[in-house]
């Protein structure tokens, strides 16, 4: 469950190098390089939060022992 996070926070951080330097020609833009990683974040913190609240539905083996006991 970590590995999807840190890949998906390493996409995001790709993706927003990559169209700031794809908007300016291949030159870095501080400015446009802020919102982008501003966007990002919020993004990323959006899914985590959802994938926490799937994680917390799902029933383990040991929940379920604790449950069912």
């Amino acid at each position: 469950m970590i590995m999807r996070r840190i890949l998906t926070a390493i996409a995001l951080l790709a993706f927003a190098i990559g169209s700031v330097l794809y908007r300016n020609d291949g030159a870095f833009d501080l400015a446009d390089f802020g919102v982008n990683l501003i966007l990002g974040s919020m993004g990323f913190l959006f899914l985590h939060h959802r994938w926490k609240r799937k994680e917390a539905r799902v029933v383990t083996p040991q929940k379920a022992r604790d449950i069912f006991s």
